[in-house]
């Protein structure tokens, strides 16, 4: 996942004339940590959210890998339904049909904001967490290349203020932060970015 793809740009195979690490320094330039955003991500959507205990870190690091492959939902679903299922008369607590599936293990991790809405509490901590992730992934690559640049796109822009005055906005990648802005008003903030190079930069620099 992330580590994978963090350890392809940070730490790329060296040559026989062990050239030195082009990413070495950039690592600390960034306004985040890369070697610790899948933890730090995470640690942020369940602050944020408040839709499931802090004990609910390990389901969700588990279940991250797998977000962009099969999705928020389906992924939270496999989740809900692996292992012993509650009763009916705690599913009907819980506000959830009796064919609605809420295993004891997920039950365990909502906290009391997210047994008001108990389908919904992972589906959207994996959401938001993922997309803090996507963003880090793309400030990475960004910072590895001369001139390289972050283009901020909005994936759902309704209802956020911050987002649709700053569509398209070009911003450093050393400034660029992967977190949601304070005054996002979306559980899972929509926020993309897409890295890129000021090609005119480049040819200026070579003139």
């Amino acid at each position: 996942m992330f580590k994978a793809f963090l350890d392809s740009l940070l730490n790329p195979k060296k040559d026989a004339l062990h050239e030195p690490d082009p990413f070495a320094r950039v690592k600390d330039r960034l306004s985040f940590n890369p070697e610790t955003i899948v933890s730090d991500a995470i640690d942020e959507a369940l602050e944020h959210l408040g839709l499931l205990k802090p004990s609910a870190k390990p389901s969700i690091e588990a279940l991250i890998s797998r977000c962009m492959a099969d999705g928020f939902k389906a992924v939270a679903l496999s989740h809900r339904k692996d292992g012993e299922q509650l009763s009916k008369d705690e599913k009907k607590a819980l506000g959830i049909r009796s064919n609605g599936f809420m295993s004891r293990r997920a039950a365990s991790e909502l906290s009391e904001a997210g047994k008001l809405k108990p389908l919904e509490a992972h589906f959207l901590t994996l959401w938001r967490a993922d997309f803090t992730i996507d963003r880090a992934k793309r400030i990475v690559a960004a910072s590895g290349q001369e001139f390289g640049r972050i283009n901020q796109l909005g994936g759902h822009r309704d209802g956020c203020a911050f987002c649709a005055e700053n569509y398209d906005k070009v911003i450093d990648p050393f400034t660029a932060s992967p977190f949601p802005p304070a005054d996002c008003p979306n559980a899972a903030c929509g926020m993309m970015f897409h890295a890129s190079v000021d090609w005119v930069a480049v040819h200026k620099s070579q003139r």
